[in-house]
């Protein structure tokens, strides 16, 4: 049975339909007694385990000739239990009742303002502290601009583009989530006679190729490919990319889980033949868990929908995430080796594998953001996995910010300037912060209360259009993130680069 809806399914109904659909599919196909076939190079030590996906003759990296290995496939069980436990779009944003929203919406207004007096204070004040006042003044005009920039944000029309897309999974060790994955790509609606579904097993050491074959069993157009050895993640989405027949690459996380309509949306942006990609919008899964994750909800969600958002107006998105995002797999392949490949101060690059491919793309090409291409994911629950996870993407933002600097100053102006400020404030925010909160009070014996105030505002204003924006009651740890990060992760920026050298990933 072949769903075959291509209109977002955002209503209950709609979803109970696809959950319906899909259980049936999987019934129908405990009766049938289907074979495969699996190619195999000893080269590369490659497996490619396919039921009704065409077979690969040559080996995608090698192109050596692979052999050949009929299998007779298993009884299908039945979806993962918790396959449809992640919530519709709907249920993710509530606005609040009318009065709070009205009230939101004027606590904003007047924090906007308070902002900009605090601004008007530095430059009063200047020169008694020129450092701190011209950083204050810079963060402020830059935070500032990307709330004023988001708010004329508007997503990629749908125009009802429906091209062959390929959706291609690559992971290690993800034995807990990748059947749900992979069940929630085949029930989000898209034509299946338009999908293909390539999930790669780059040497896990646990169940992940067993529970990969399960869901093979209950979707036998699932293309499965086991590398035998680790080979990274860049060499799991590079051989999805050279199996696809389709004319679109969507990537999605293992640990990331597709809503109704997610994939006609996101694709809707590449009609334009200028853009190469675009970011869906993600938003945390496990958000219930702990106060980690609910702060990184709030996070996720100001990253997207107002540091990307400003950024697409001029189609020049910084990062396509992971987590879920759609590539012209013809301008994907014409960087594809050089970014395979890619070495910095000596060592390949295991990591910052989306910022990466962004980067190569947008040098030739516009990339934009979708705010209601929704998917969910999987955040770290305890702070050890969270300090290594902010560590290694803090390498690949030094390494790519260094990369990308020698052709963003031909972007648009505006996206330029903004671009060299959001790669320059951080790296020196350290030192200013520890200039005005302990060097400047010991020296002249009085409190920074106007910077402190400054840095109060803009967390409660982010934090107040968090809530105005979703509805969850959780904005408050907005203020968590910032304390976290002013007294550690600022900090943590200056040992990232000075271990850029190291290509672990610190959290598997």
């Amino acid at each position: 049975m072949v769903i075959a809806s291509s209109a977002p399914l955002q209503s209950g109904a709609n979803s109970l339909a696809v959950e319906t659909a899909v259980r049936l599919q999987g019934s129908t196909l405990a009766t049938e007694r289907l074979t495969g076939t699996t190619d195999y190079c000893p080269h590369c030590l490659l497996g490619i385990r396919v039921i009704r996906a065409p077979s690969p003759m040559v080996c995608p990296f090698c192109q050596a000739r692979m052999t050949r290995e009929t299998f007779v496939v298993p009884p299908a069980s039945p979806e993962p239990a918790n396959m449809f436990e992640a919530r519709a779009g709907s249920e993710n944003y509530r606005q609040p009742a009318k009065p709070v929203a009205i009230f939101l919406i004027f606590a904003i207004i007047l924090l906007l303002a308070l902002a900009v007096f605090l601004k008007l204070h530095n430059l009063t004040y200047y020169w008694y502290q020129p450092l701190v006042n011209l950083y204050s003044l810079t963060v402020g005009v830059f935070i500032l601009s990307r709330f004023f920039l988001a708010a004329f944000y508007m997503a990629p029309s749908d125009v009802g583009y429906e091209p062959t897309v390929a959706v291609i999974v690559a992971c290690r060790n993800e034995e807990g989530s990748i059947e749900k994955t992979i069940g929630r790509i085949y029930g989000e609606g898209y034509p299946h006679s338009k999908l293909e579904v390539v999930a790669v097993n780059d040497g896990s050491t646990d169940n992940t190729l067993a529970d990969m074959m399960r869901a093979q069993a209950r979707h036998p157009s699932l293309i499965v490919v086991d590398f035998e050895q680790n080979k990274g993640k860049r060499h799991g989405m590079a051989v999805g990319a050279r199996l696809a027949r389709s004319e679109v690459l969507v990537y999605v996380d293992s640990d990331s889980f597709l809503l109704p309509g997610s994939i006609h949306k996101v694709v809707q942006g590449l009609v334009d033949p200028t853009v190469a990609a675009v970011a869906g919008h993600t938003d945390v899964e496990n958000v219930e868990v702990n106060v980690l994750t609910k702060m990184q909800d709030v996070r996720y969600f100001v990253s997207y929908r107002v540091m990307k958002a400003a950024e697409s107006l001029f189609g020049a998105v910084s990062c396509c995430p992971g987590c879920f995002s759609a590539y012209r797999k013809s301008c994907v392949l014409h960087v594809l080796d050089k970014w395979l490949y890619q070495k910095f101060l000596g060592n390949y690059a295991t990591f910052g594998d989306d910022r990466a491919l962004t980067n190569m793309l947008l040098k030739n090409y516009r990339i934009l953001y979708d705010d209601e291409a929704l998917a969910t994911t999987i955040v770290p629950e305890d702070w050890r996995k969270y300090v290594n996870q902010q560590c290694r993407w803090k390498r690949s933002w030094g390494r790519e910010m260094f990369l990308a600097g020698q052709f963003m100053w031909r972007k648009h102006p505006v996206a330029a300037i903004s671009w060299y400020a959001m790669t320059i404030l951080p790296t020196i925010a350290p030192l200013v912060m520890f200039n005005a909160l302990i060097m400047a009070p010991l020296a002249m014996h009085r409190l920074p209360g106007f910077y402190i105030g400054g840095v109060l505002v803009v967390t409660l204003l982010w934090s107040l259009y968090y809530l105005e924006k979703t509805g969850r009651r959780h904005w408050w740890t907005g203020f968590i993130f910032v304390l976290t990060y002013v007294f550690f992760f600022s900090w943590q920026g200056y040992y990232a680069f000075a271990t850029m050298r190291r290509t672990t990933w610190g959290t598997r």
